[in-house]
């Protein structure tokens, strides 16, 4: 197809298939990756499959498959109607189990020879495993390096070092290859390697080149053909995406009546509303989609969309040093604000916050639950989950969860700079639950004091409460 993106969406000489003989599963996890690769050279399509069978790695040969009938029936939200758009089920497709017995597999990268597939299980393991014979000939266990959220992997075209996405640590990290040439014995049986080209030799010479030889394909598998009604190639949808608005199908962007799916609630399994609609039409975050709302904010966060662009959640902020107020600056993006230490910001139990620091080197930043109000800042830290360390941090994220037996009190610190002050409540006492959760909420940044006076008026109000019990 051409080149496309959210709010270009021209498929008018593409060509999209349907495989639904192959089943893939999700896992438990409501942060996870789960990728894919081809072998470039076996033409094998390697998928992670993490809640089959426990975690599988799933084979696909993308040469086979056969055309059944069209898609635009059975699933019939589609983006252009003209009929040199092909919008196809195949079926029979080959598939396999290559490898089983892995936990939560995610991330997926091939060797530069193409003859070892690197799996991650997303706990902390990366494993080696061989292409001829699926079997493990190595494992590199990260996990104690506190990497065990390992999402997506790639090798260096260059170098053959191996990298991967830590998610929780918000890192890309890299896996050096040895020094010299990698050698190994291959578990490959070589009676079993040369039966497999003798059986290969003897089909093509008795059944023809035009059916390639297989272990795996069901050689009695049938497509069930149903001719096409006609109509479906005239068929247009003006329900956000696919609009006869021509601005829909160019890079001029969609129409406005894209924003007309932000107010559909009827998620049911068999209402009209199509996911894919929503992810086409630009929505990232949508009360619709799985898994928090289809986003990854951390645990208790609520998203807000942002069309054709991404989404920002509301339990992330971003912390930066400004040179001239020589401060801790705090911004949101899901609230548009930014905060500085003249500002308490209210948080709220029940929930992860993530605080990406980007003040560098000189400015290490650390969350504490107590402060010397003299001036000096302690060193405790109250619930931080930082995946390298407790130590301070200048580049990457702190994640912060909240919960009951947390402090009222929380603050971002670095050195001599004033704290910025969190005040940590409950959103029921709030008056937020579930149900009437607002999109946009601005936490207390209009209470312009400092923490000091703060605790001043904290300590006055407990003294005239103790003077109104002795009178």
């Amino acid at each position: 197809s051409q080149p496309h993106g959210p709010g270009s969406m021209d498929h008018s000489i593409a060509s999209v298939r349907r495989y639904p003989d192959i089943k893939l599963y999700r896992d438990d996890f409501s942060h996870s990756h789960a990728g894919m690769i081809v072998h470039p050279g076996k033409r094998i399509l390697f998928i992670s499959n993490p809640g089959k069978n426990g975690g599988e790695v799933t084979a696909v040969r993308i040469d086979t498959g056969r055309y059944s009938r069209t898609a635009r029936e059975e699933y019939p939200i589609f983006s252009n109607r003209l009929p040199s758009f092909e919008y196809s089920i195949y079926e029979c497709t080959e598939e396999y189990t290559f490898a089983s017995g892995i936990r939560n597999p995610s991330g997926m990268a091939l060797s530069l020879d193409g003859e070892r597939l690197f799996v991650a299980e997303r706990a902390g393991k990366i494993l080696a495993l061989e292409v001829d014979s699926g079997t493990v000939l190595q494992t590199i266990d990260v996990s104690p390096m506190g990497y065990t959220t390992i999402g997506g992997m790639a090798v260096s075209p260059t170098s053959g070092d191996l990298y991967f996405v830590d998610i929780d640590a918000n890192e890309v990290v890299k896996v050096e290859a040895s020094d010299g040439e990698c050698t190994y014995n291959s578990l490959l049986n070589s009676g079993y390697k040369s039966d497999i080209e003798f059986s290969q030799k003897e089909f093509s010479a008795n059944c023809g080149s035009s059916v390639p030889f297989s272990l795996t394909r069901d050689f009695s598998c049938s497509v069930s053909g149903i001719i096409p009604n006609g109509t479906l190639f005239e068929q247009v949808h003006t329900d956000g995406y696919a609009s006869e608005n021509p601005d829909v199908q160019s890079d001029a962007g969609m129409d406005a009546s894209a924003a007309l799916l932000t107010n559909r609630t009827d998620c049911e399994y068999d209402s009209g509303l199509n996911f894919d609609a929503l992810l086409l039409g630009g929505y990232f975050c949508h009360v619709c989609l799985p898994q928090n709302h289809g986003s990854s904010c951390d645990d208790g966060g609520t998203c807000q969309n942002i069309q054709w662009q991404g989404f920002t959640c509301d339990n992330e902020f971003y912390v930066d040093y400004d040179d001239d107020s020589d401060s801790l600056v705090l911004s949101s993006l899901y609230y548009e604000t930014t905060y500085s230490h003249e500002n308490i910001i209210d948080i709220f139990r029940g929930t992860t916050y993530r605080f990406t620091v980007r003040t560098g080197d000189d400015r290490p930043v650390k969350i504490t639950q107590n402060l010397d109000m003299t001036g000096g800042n302690s060193i405790s830290i109250s619930r931080l989950q930082n995946p390298s360390s407790f130590e301070d941090v200048t580049t990457g994220p702190i994640l912060v969860s909240i919960d009951e037996t947390s402090p009222d009190f929380i603050y971002l610190t670095s050195g001599e700079l004033k704290p910025v002050t969190f005040v940590i409540k409950h959103r029921e006492a709030e008056g937020l639950t579930d149900d009437n959760m607002p999109t946009t909420v601005l936490p207390s940044a209009a209470v312009y004091f400092s923490a000091q006076e703060a605790f001043m008026w904290v300590a006055l109000l407990s003294l005239v409460g103790y003077a109104a019990f002795m009178d």
